[in-house]
């Protein structure tokens, strides 16, 4: 009988379980974030001598600070993007797979105006010729499309640390070789 009945052994496994582990840290850790006090809050009424007091009516009431706060943290709902590219072309630096990354990367955020992305997974996807999946490979390619990432769209994606856009490979069997899956994070508005 053999040993191997088709499925990942523990090593892409525990790959995969740190992964899903940190993202559920990251998760806890900006959905329990409480915005900062305010450093000057309004003072608390005093008592006058006046008996009456006269209303001004150029003077409009402000919202309390209970009217106006709604909780931070990330979006629950996560978009995903995908692009195709050359991976060695991307992990060399060539100029026109910049390019391209950042046409495609372009046109896939249109739909997402206005919005700007708070953590950003990437699962890139090399394989070999024989057509496994080159895990060492996917992770340069996912790391090279996740470094430019911030160049590609500025405004929409956080500058670059690998703590809010990461590189992961994807093993997926129906996943083509140079396909890069980015998994947007936004910020509950």
């Amino acid at each position: 009988m053999s040993r191997d009945s088709g499925r990942p052994g523990g090593t892409y496994l525990a790959g995969w379980l740190f992964a899903d582990l940190l993202l559920v840290i990251v998760l806890v850790v900006l959905g329990s974030e409480m915005p900062a006090a305010d450093p000057h809050p309004d003072p608390e009424p005093t008592a006058t001598a006046t008996a009456t007091a006269t209303p001004d009516p150029s003077r409009s009431p402000s919202p309390t600070r209970s009217d106006t706060y709604r909780p931070g943290g990330l979006d629950p709902v996560t978009v995903s993007i995908g692009i195709r590219l050359d991976p060695d072309a991307l992990i060399a630096g060539r100029p026109s797979e910049t390019a391209e990354l950042t046409r495609q990367v372009t046109q896939e955020i249109k739909r997402y105006e206005g919005r700007t992305a708070a953590f950003v997974m990437v699962f890139g996807t090399v394989r070999t010729s024989g057509g496994s999946v080159d895990t060492g490979r996917s992770d340069e390619y996912a790391t090279a499309v996740a470094r430019q990432l911030p160049q590609a769209a500025p405004r929409f994606f956080p500058p670059y640390s690998e703590k809010i856009i990461r590189g992961y490979h994807d093993s997926g069997s129906a996943i083509a070789s140079g396909t890069a899956r980015i998994e947007l994070f936004f910020l509950l508005s």
